[in-house]
């Protein structure tokens, strides 16, 4: 394929599909920070960094019992950050999840939290579009076999890419400016769209049977909490806890998962020595009637396979390095999410040849654009409209 053919097939997939391609590209720039938008929605949340001196899991979990029955539980979150609170989740009598906030130290009761937060909401647009789960994981994972195929046009499309990190955009004529300005921002921004769409490529694979295989989780080994679902009380937990860290010294706990019926064990997830895996990864399981300890995985010890799998969230979302990366996610989203509309944008300019001297030409300018999308940007719109819609009414109504 040559230069223009390139050119071709960069603009058909920038401009057809322009109005999706934004809208997936800025739901998931949100998905970054929407614990951070939860945490602005929610007092709840919210916490003096100077007053928490660790986490007091016990704590946590005495108090959560006084606000709910404790066959109720289901986890307790360890902060994300010192101005954090501890996050517990319950059922309520319907079955429907509900969050309580706790100080981490103390177990002070701070309020209460919808399941459907902010987190949730931007996640499930992003991740299906509040489609069906394997259809609207099919349909956003196309899309980043899409933006896959853009980076590799615009290498070839722009020869000599590497020289343009630190070229200055030309002012001086409307074309040419944003022409610069998009040239610009996609050569930095290269880095960020490979990470993304590559991962996004691998949540399509992992849907339609490339998913590795998780790791065989043994029950519970007592009689009785193999008949019933047994919840521990402060005591036994906090024996499992001292077991995992003498068991697992590098284990940095962040999470206890409770039973949820006969045979379920105690979980005690978090980090520990192996990178760019999910808490999910390192656990301890204890039985929850004796305390006794049943298994545990390091992350480390998983198959190259199973490695990706826990690697792909990490990346995708920016979580590897804490705020720092997150920060860095969200900018980049955001260049990314300009780079659909500035590039949708000059092909405007390039079909509605407006001249230097036409008075108030953005306005033609994007109508031709819009109407070169036909029938791709229809179905495009529909669907944002519909997704946005459905979610609010869901999440808000």
């Amino acid at each position: 394929m040559n230069r223009a053919t390139w050119f071709s097939v960069h603009s058909w997939l920038g401009v057809k599909l322009a109005i999706m391609l934004c809208f997936i590209v800025l739901t998931g720039t949100l998905a970054v920070i929407s614990n951070e938008l939860d945490w602005l929605a929610n007092p709840a949340k919210r916490v003096t960094p100077s007053s928490v001196e660790g986490m007091n899991w016990q704590a946590v979990y005495a108090t959560a019992q006084q606000e709910v029955p404790i066959n109720t539980l289901r986890s307790i979150q360890a902060p994300l950050y010192p101005w954090y609170s501890a996050e517990v989740i319950y059922l309520d009598g319907d079955e429907q999840r509900h969050r309580l906030f706790f100080h981490p130290t103390t177990g002070g009761y701070l309020g209460d939290g919808r399941w459907q937060n902010w987190q949730r909401f931007f996640r499930m647009l992003h991740r299906h579009l509040m489609l069906p789960l394997t259809l609207g994981i099919t349909v956003v994972s196309l899309f980043a076999v899409v933006m896959l195929a853009m980076l590799v046009s615009s290498l070839y499309i722009y020869k000599s890419w590497w020289t343009h990190f630190f070229r200055k955009p030309r002012w001086q004529h409307r074309k040419t400016r944003w022409v610069d300005l998009h040239r610009l921002v996609g050569v930095w921004s290269l880095w960020f769209l490979l990470i993304i769409s590559v991962t996004g490529c691998w949540y399509l694979a992992e849907r339609w049977g490339a998913a590795a295989t998780s790791p065989e989780r043994l029950t519970a080994s007592s009689e009785k909490a193999l008949t019933q679902s047994i919840m521990p009380d402060s005591e036994l937990l906090a024996l499992m806890l001292a077991q995992a860290h003498e068991k697992f010294p590098a284990l940095s706990i962040t999470r206890v998962n409770f039973p949820q019926k006969s045979g379920d064990f105690v979980e005690i997830q978090g980090q520990a020595d192996a990178i760019l895996v999910r808490q999910r990864a390192n656990f301890a399981t204890f039985d929850p009637a004796t305390g006794q300890l049943i298994q545990h995985q390091d992350g480390r010890d998983l198959s190259v396979h199973n490695r990706i799998s826990e690697a792909a969230d990490p990346l995708h979302f920016g979580q590897w390095g804490g705020m720092l990366s997150k920060v860095l996610y969200f900018v980049f989203g955001l260049f990314l999410t300009g780079l659909t509309v500035t590039g949708t944008y000059m092909y405007g300019m390039r079909v509605a040849r407006i001249s230097r001297h036409e008075l108030k030409p953005r306005r033609r300018i994007w109508r031709q654009a819009l109407s070169h999308m036909k029938a791709l940007g229809w179905v495009s719109a529909i669907g944002v409209c519909a997704s946005i819609f459905y979610g609010v009414f869901i999440f808000f109504v």
